[in-house]
């Protein structure tokens, strides 16, 4: 019996090519940020090849993040976003149904969708990391809404982390590595 669950277990690594089935994004600076913190975690992912990542435009846009999405039809994606006032990595587990602009005015992302939507990838906590249920209501959040949607329909599995902006890269990535080699 434990032959066949070691078989079982190599085979399944053998199916997963972090480059082709991973997919995480970050996002580039906004406001006031010169610099996000995702940038240079995405850069160093796809230097280390443990996913296949991408920096998008911090702005309102699904067709933006389904458009990835659907190109690349990765069994995993994890979006990263960047917390300003954070102290530890926040594993988002939940994503409202709320997009505000920064001068506040606010609305549904999708009208006819309940409040909450909730991550198909419950990644696991450590001393590092936070569990939290509220990814804001700015872009984070937008993209967590829309990736989530779009993940639930290609039967892909989704998470959301946001990184305190003054995270270390090389930590945050190998922080990555080892949660996505636990899957």
């Amino acid at each position: 019996m434990i032959r066949s669950r070691e078989k079982a277990d190599k085979h399944c690594i053998k199916l997963m090519n972090p480059t082709r089935d991973v997919l995480i994004y970050g996002f580039k600076p906004y406001l006031r940020y010169s610099v996000n913190i995702t940038e240079s975690i995405i850069e160093e992912i796809n230097s280390r090849k443990i996913g296949r990542g991408f920096v998008f435009d911090v702005e309102f846009n699904r067709r933006m993040f389904t458009d990835a999405l659907r190109r690349h039809s990765p069994k995993i994606i994890l979006g990263l976003g960047q917390h300003p006032r954070a102290r530890k990595i926040r594993i988002e587990r939940r994503a409202r149904n709320w997009q505000e602009t920064p001068d506040h005015s606010g609305s549904k992302i999708v009208k006819s969708d309940p409040e909450f939507q909730y991550v198909s990838l419950k990644l696991p906590s450590n001393e590092k990391t936070t569990i939290t249920y509220d990814a804001g209501s700015y872009v984070c959040n937008f993209s967590m809404y829309v990736a989530n949607e779009e993940a639930r329909k290609m039967e892909a599995k989704y998470a959301f982390l946001h990184v305190p902006r003054n995270a270390k890269s090389n930590e945050v990535v190998s922080l990555i590595g080892s949660m996505l080699s636990k899957l």
